[in-house]
């Protein structure tokens, strides 16, 4: 990349004629603004401390030289966590919060919350600062669009956009008990409800998401935004539901947020059936969103419903067990334009996870529904999601067996669908992965043995495949449990699995037959009989694979040898 122009752009700031400064600082504005690479540069010519030092020299700096410094640093911001360590680093976030007071030009006053803004959306970033000084009394004051004093409409605008910057900024600050006592303190509840009325959707959105985390797990405050009263006299939750009744699916979202950080605190109790007929379906519709709606719904409703087994029921009755199952087992697939390439698919399964999690908790309905429903697709979609339940939330492997989980398992591994005979043997293996002896026999004890044995010689290699992988997880870890599989398969048919496996042409079917450490380790004497029937110089020769996973397991399975 030719930096010539980017070095001079950065000479230039050093200009005694705040003309040249200000053209400087929109060119480098223009280059970075989505642009990682231009942002590495500028950060690697060490600009931040030059941006920073416009701000805390105020004597003869241009207004405007400050106005575009406080983009600049914003776009910084937005360029993810280590920018942010950066701007940090280089002192940059008070002269920012200082920016925010009352007596400093508007426009100047707005680029320093929106780069604030963006240096407090990163979860590492230390919130300390805005509770210094007078800096959380300056954004209780900008909570107000008025105090601005707005003449013309674009003025009023500009005013309410600075008021939403400041309430995006206290709720991304309000993280602890004692932050939430402050920030009340400073007289955030009138002026958040006030907000909430002020016609401007953004504004409305920004009020509505830092009053669900002011009340979060705070019933006092939970209780005291209920009895806050808005310009109009209505009550916060009678302006939430009508909200919430939106065109716009964030509206909704976070108006269902509120009002259920409001339901956990116990702060509106006497509006349950609003709860279960209006707020639960508007969070299971929103499931059919896309982007950071469709994201965030899930975990909204997994908190929602928790430890509720009345909400549960309705959450199942909506039929989201269907559609929480759906991303858990086809957010990646990007054919289908349902999903989202742009959304963060790894966060949305995460959060659907939660939500059938929460949903399976208390109801035998939302246990049961997935695996007996009438519909192999169902039943498919059922199976794959246990796979992912069972390895995320270990309580739930309790839970499945409880409540016939695995009866229902093994019944569809006799299946004449393939996919569906693969995606319960498959379940089968997580549910013993790292599971107690206990899970272990349960497990077996419905599939018995000679079952395991015939998957292990399917013609669907995908299934010998995973029926192995269940046979290395019921080894491992404990003496009992390798004693078990021994007496289970009896040792000469074990052995012969191994022999047959090593040969096969599949090198997912070999990585699986490799004795592992955990089974060699139990017994001295099982070693030596693997070596007498030359699985030792087998071994060996797979130290030459060309599959690395292969050689890896090879070399440890050796290393055990070498003992004995």
């Amino acid at each position: 990349m030719n930096s010539s122009k980017h070095a001079q752009a950065l000479a230039e700031l050093d200009s005694p004629d705040p003309a040249v400064r200000v053209k400087a600082l929109r060119f480098i504005k223009n280059n970075i603004i989505g642009n990682k690479t231009k942002k590495d540069l500028y950060i690697s010519l060490n600009i931040i401390p030059k941006l920073v030092s416009f701000f805390k020299n105020k004597e003869g700096i241009d207004p405007q030289v400050q106005i575009q410094a406080a983009i600049v640093l914003g776009s910084f911001a937005y360029g993810g966590e280590n920018n942010v360590a950066e701007l940090a680093k280089h002192g940059a976030v008070k002269p920012l919060l200082e920016c925010i007071s009352i007596k400093n030009d508007p426009r100047l006053i707005e680029a320093a919350a929106r780069a604030l803004k963006a240096i407090y959306k990163c979860p590492k970033a230390d919130k300390n600062d805005i509770f210094q000084d007078a800096h959380l009394r300056d954004l209780i004051i900008l909570l107000n669009p008025d105090s601005l004093n707005p003449k013309t409409d674009r003025e009023k605008i500009a005013s309410v956009h600075t008021s939403e910057l400041a309430a995006t900024i206290i709720a991304r600050c309000c993280e602890t008990n004692e932050q939430q006592i402050q920030i009340e303190s400073a007289g955030a509840f009138p002026a958040l409800v006030k907000l909430l009325v002020c016609g401007f959707s953004k504004a409305q959105e920004a009020a509505l998401d830092a009053l669900a985390y002011l009340c979060r797990e705070n019933s006092e405050f939970g209780k005291a935004i209920v009895e806050t009263k808005s310009e109009t006299n209505d009550s916060p939750v009678r302006i939430m539901l009508n909200l919430i009744r939106d065109k716009s699916p964030t509206m909704q979202l976070v108006s269902a947020k509120c009002l259920t950080h409001l339901s956990r605190a116990n702060a509106i109790t006497e509006y349950f059936n609003d709860i279960t007929l209006t707020v639960l379906p508007t969070l299971v519709k929103l499931l059919d969103e896309k982007g950071p709606v469709r994201e965030e719904a899930p975990q909204v409703l997994a908190y929602l419903i928790r430890d509720n087994e009345e909400l549960q029921k309705a959450a199942c009755d909506s039929g989201a067990i269907l559609k929480l199952a759906d991303f858990v087992t086809h957010v990646a697939d990007q054919e289908n334009s349902y999903y989202d390439p742009l959304g963060d698919s790894d966060k949305l399964k995460e959060n659907a996870l939660m939500a059938l999690a929460a949903i399976s908790s208390l109801t035998d309905d939302g246990r049961k529904l997935l695996l007996s429903d009438e519909s192999t697709d169902v039943q498919k979609t059922a199976c794959a999601t246990i796979c992912n339940i069972v390895l995320e939330f270990s309580p739930m492997k309790r839970i499945i067996i409880e409540q016939g989980g695995i009866e229902k398992l093994v019944e569809l591994v006799q299946s004449s669908d393939n996919t569906l005979r693969l995606n319960a043997i498959w379940a089968l293996k997580n549910l013993v992965y790292n599971a107690e002896s206990e899970i272990k026999d349960s497990v077996m004890k419905a599939l018995t043995y000679p079952t395991l044995e015939t998957l292990i010689m399917d013609q669907e290699v995908d299934i010998q495949e995973k029926a192995l992988n269940l046979l290395r997880n019921l080894a491992c870890t404990k003496p009992y449990d390798i004693e078990e599989v021994f007496k289970g398969l009896g040792e000469n048919c074990l052995m012969d699995i191994i022999e047959n496996k090593l040969c096969s042409w599949n090198e997912e079917i070999i990585k699986q037959g490799v004795p592992t450490p955990h089974r060699l380790r139990s017994s001295p004497g099982r070693i030596r009989e693997l070596r007498q029937l030359g699985f030792e110089d087998m071994v060996k020769s797979m130290m030459n694979d060309e599959n690395l996973d292969v050689r890896e397991k090879a070399k440890t399975a050796l290393s055990q040898f070498s003992q004995v």
